[in-house]
């Protein structure tokens, strides 16, 4: 029996991956396992030396960094996601208020980590958005959020939901297509960033050097109109298809 194919995926990807990964198996019988986290630290253990096939990154950086290095083939975008604020019902944030309310130094801002996951990076990408357009707003805001998750060193495994209903962050900076797994329960909000802060999100896709037919047919079929289907279901916006040319 072959060895399964392996993935290392972005932990954001952890509800659409399995779906995709049966909806495979359903249709070829190749078995796949996969391996979630963020992708900063999923790229450093690709760039150690661990075997896998496919690398599902929560941005285009890590795995061109592994394009440069001689380890994968040159990516494919192949989702998009959102960053939104998940906060406080009784915060009173408003995409209308966002920059009023944040900057409230009584306000608990929670990201993931910079570096180490890219949702991080994102939200960070977003303060300095604000800090270009309010000069010393979004330098005062990066100096006040705190690191809660995502990192080698994070101080808790809670979720986001918890980190807020625990009271250690007000608000957090995440993705969409994760926030809107709460969006029905009243004790949360789910903000828009405003248009002008927010950052540019692409999740990339990259075979290892080499890779076999049937690993290529896993990425076609992350691709293909059933893959981009699950995703979108799943809260991210389309990336490329196998019609469209990869970046």
């Amino acid at each position: 029996m072959a060895e399964p194919i392996k993935v290392l995926s972005a932990g954001s990807l952890r509800h659409a991956f399995p779906e995709i990964i049966a909806a495979f198996g359903r249709t070829t019988g190749i078995v796949v396992s996969l391996s979630l986290g963020p992708a900063g630290l999923l790229r450093e253990r690709i760039e150690a030396g661990e075997p896998f096939d496919l690398f599902a990154s929560a941005n285009m950086a890590h795995p061109k960094r592994l394009v440069s290095l001689g380890l994968v083939e040159e990516p494919v975008c192949f989702a998009r996601n959102r960053l939104c604020a998940l906060a406080r019902a009784d915060l009173g944030l408003t995409t209308a208020s966002f920059v009023d309310v944040l900057s409230d130094p009584s306000v608990k801002i929670g990201t993931s980590t910079p570096g180490d996951d890219p949702s991080g990076d994102y939200a960070f990408e977003m303060l300095e958005h604000i800090e270009t357009r309010h000069p010393g707003i979004g330098e005062a805001l990066k100096s006040r959020a705190l690191q809660l998750v995502g990192g080698r060193h994070s101080p808790t495994d809670k979720s986001t939901a918890a980190l807020i209903a625990d009271g250690d962050a007000d608000l957090f900076l995440g993705y969409v297509s994760n926030a809107r797994l709460l969006e029905s329960d009243p004790a949360f909000g789910i903000v828009d960033i405003p248009p002008e802060f927010s950052p540019k999100i692409e999740y990339g896709l990259a075979l290892r050097n080499n890779a076999e037919e049937d690993i290529r047919q896993l990425r076609d079929f992350v691709l293909s109109q059933d893959g981009r289907e699950i995703l979108i279901n799943n809260g991210f916006l389309p990336g490329e298809t196998l019609q469209t040319k990869p970046i």
